[in-house]
């Protein structure tokens, strides 16, 4: 008699189920891994334009998208008005550092001072206040040096960390030229040198600032009206007659004016030419602006007219070109040492050049321009 086949229980059919599960999971993870992704390309390229032979082939890029850059903090940053206050543009016309200030300098080098609430402080080129507003009163810096007074009665001096390197103890103080600045504690001036040390004695009814090493001085001594020239340690070098006034030397030069006019003098306190003018300006760049007959035009060194005199107004050269207002017009231009306008009038105001930039005004705009004359917005007057 055959023996009957047993059946499977149900309990070993699961298993096998569950074995047969594993097993296909398994080969999917082996195929995944191991080629399903290299399967997935080699479809990807099956479905690409095949490339016939001779011909290349090219794929266009997708351009990364680059951050805007940020404003130029390098050369001039000039001061702009906006809502009362003051802030700094680049010589493009970017906003560097918003308008933020009751009162704004231009910077000399990388720092400047910058006044909240009516007291200045000193900033950087990003804003930054190095030294806190404190100043009530300041004056621009003269050879790493400025003249700042703290609460409006006395004067010292700070360098440009901040750092004060002369304590206040001036009534009156100048900015420093040649290593020396005119300072007063009672009705007469004398001269300190950088460290503060008293280097010409107070002995000044009025004090000039010095430049080519001299500087011009009214004595408070016996002769009350008479103006010296006098050098760095304050010997008369040079004595002008009563009724004469001299400002500054500049290019070898110094402008002398008294009742009969403007004229010139040398470094030896000699007259350097011969002409006697209505007025005169201070040399630069070689040439010197002289008025004649109601009009301005340009001296050179050797006293020669060069620029014939047919301006309203006239400034000095500086980076070449110089803002002279024209006659007809009234409207500001610039011109070369030719005579011929680089830029033609065309301005209500115009300032000397400075780093190949110069501040301009027309109508309601000032605007910042260059030797070309391409200009950007500074801000907009009511």
């Amino acid at each position: 008699m055959a023996k009957m086949k047993r059946k499977p229980s149900i309990l070993l059919i699961y298993l096998m189920i569950i074995a047969a599960l594993a097993f296909f999971v398994l080969l999917f993870s082996l195929l995944y891994n191991g080629g399903g992704a290299n399967q997935l390309a080699f479809h990807t390229e099956a479905t690409q334009p095949q490339q016939e032979p001779g011909v290349e082939v090219i794929t266009p890029s997708v351009p990364t998208p680059s951050a805007t850059p940020l404003p130029s903090l390098e050369g001039r940053l000039i001061p702009y008005l906006e809502n009362g206050l003051w802030g700094y543009k680049n010589t493009s016309g970017q906003v560097v550092l918003a308008a933020a200030y009751s009162n704004a300098m231009e910077f000399d080098g990388n720092v400047t001072f910058a006044a909240k609430n009516g007291l200045y402080g000193l900033i950087n080129r990003k804003g930054v206040f190095i030294a806190e507003p404190q100043w009530l009163n300041v004056l621009p810096f003269s050879e790493g040096y400025a003249a700042v007074a703290k609460d409006g009665s006395l004067w010292g001096y700070i360098d440009q960390s901040g750092t004060l390197v002369i304590d206040y103890s001036f009534r009156e103080a100048k900015s420093f030229h040649c290593g020396r600045a005119a300072v007063r504690n009672g009705s007469a001036y004398g001269y300190i040198d950088t460290q503060g040390v008293l280097a010409i004695g107070e002995k000044w009814r009025d004090a000039g600032d010095f430049s080519e090493d001299v500087a011009f001085a009214v004595s408070d001594e016996y002769e009350k009206d008479r103006q010296y020239i006098i050098n760095k340690v304050g010997t008369k070098v040079a004595t002008l007659s009563s009724s004469s006034r001299g400002m500054a030397f500049s290019d070898g030069f110094a402008m002398i004016r008294d009742t009969s006019g403007c004229f010139f003098i040398n470094s030896e306190g000699s007259t350097a030419f011969r002409t006697v003018y209505e007025d005169a300006g201070d040399f630069s760049g070689g040439y010197a602006a002289v008025k004649i007959d109601g009009k301005w035009g340009y001296i050179n060194e050797k006293g020669v007219l060069v620029i014939e005199v047919v301006f309203q107004e006239a400034l000095p050269f500086s980076n070449g070109l110089a803002a002279v207002c024209d006659a007809e017009t009234g409207l500001w231009g610039y011109v070369e040492a030719t005579g011929y306008f680089s830029i033609e009038p065309q301005y209500d105001e115009a300032q000397p050049f400075a780093d190949g930039y110069a501040v301009v005004k027309a109508g309601n705009s000032y605007r910042i321009i260059d030797k070309d004359n391409s200009s950007a917005l500074l801000y907009d007057i009511a």
